[in-house]
């Protein structure tokens, strides 16, 4: 169900509400998914996933199973915690604490434990190395609120994991979950000024400080990099604000759902240089934490508020 969804795209970033959201479960969906269809799939984390249990919660997580044949890049000091037999085809000079980034391909089927690149440039690079070894399909598993490195450049398209983890109120998690959505999803704007490393423009005017740039001509203040509510809070507490913010993708929105409103409430708009494809979003009823959701409730309150669709995993249902 998951698999035909993301077949126009040839990589995809998971990204999560939350811990416990469901991510691993998605991906070992796909996993099952190319294997039944003969894809030829590649994975790589942006942060840890697979092992058995969270580091930082202490809650049991579903470990990540591939099959023979399946090209990885992790770190070296994962290795010895994989059970599946792996060949090294190389090592990408990337390194984090875990030790140097390998790609191998899967001589059997087993669990294996991920690390990867934690920048997005290293990830874009990564990407083009494990499809120079024959995958058709690169899958990067993202971690908890890195959902920047999910931009465009690096992922072609995003699934989006939420689960009754994120919290008790059910629509609350939905509304979040929506609003991260709306950010995924939001319309490219027109043609963007030549910034040439300058931080903001106005127009057509370019400057290196946010407060300099709202003082410049122009109604659309484009900003490269993060957008944060740092920044949000700059905007609120002027009279006069620019009828649209633009960035360079959603992923740079960094934004609370409610200064995001009071911005849309004062007449501004946001706009994306290169839009997100969101593909799917993908809802987990059970909770680490507490009582779970009603579990079609829930799939049917996501699916009322976004526009892509919704499933669930567990129970192989898809809300459109």
């Amino acid at each position: 169900m998951l698999f035909e969804l993301v077949a126009p795209y040839t990589t995809l970033c998971l990204a999560g509400m939350c811990k416990n959201a469901g991510k691993t479960t998605a991906l070992n969906a796909l996993i099952r998914g190319a294997r039944a269809r003969g894809v030829s799939l590649a994975l790589t984390s942006i942060g840890r996933d697979g092992e058995r249990e969270d580091l930082v919660t202490g809650t049991n997580k579903p470990p990540i199973y591939l099959t023979g044949g399946t090209l990885f890049a992790t770190a070296r000091g994962l290795l010895p915690k994989c059970d599946a037999t792996g060949e090294i085809l190389d090592m990408t000079g990337i390194h984090t604490p875990l030790g140097e980034v390998a790609i191998l391909r899967a001589l059997s089927d087993g669990f294996v434990e991920l690390a990867g690149p934690s920048m997005r440039d290293q990830i874009v690079s990564l990407t083009e190395q494990l499809k120079g070894f024959g995958a058709q399909k690169v899958l990067i598993d993202g971690a908890l609120f890195r959902r920047s490195l999910c931009d465009p450049e690096a992922a072609e398209g995003v699934i989006l994991s939420t689960g009754a983890s994120y919290g008790p109120d059910m629509e609350r998690t939905a509304a979040d979950t929506a609003f991260v959505a709306q950010l995924l999803t939001l319309p490219e704007s027109g043609p963007w000024p030549q910034l040439a490393g300058r931080r903001f423009a106005r127009g057509e005017a370019l400057f290196d400080e946010l407060t300099e740039a709202l003082a410049g001509p122009g109604d659309i203040l484009y900003a490269t990099g993060a957008f944060t509510d740092a920044m949000a809070l700059t905007l609120l507490r002027r009279k006069a604000l620019p009828k649209q913010v633009a960035v360079e993708d959603g992923t740079r929105l960094l934004l609370s759902r409610e200064n995001y409103e009071k911005l849309r409430a004062r007449g501004v708009s946001f706009r994306v240089r290169r839009q997100n494809a969101l593909v799917a979003v993908t809802v987990n009823p059970f909770s680490a934490y507490g009582a779970p959701y009603d579990a079609a409730a829930f799939q049917e309150l996501v699916a009322r508020k976004v526009d892509v669709p919704v499933v669930n995993i567990w129970e192989e249902t898809q809300w459109n």
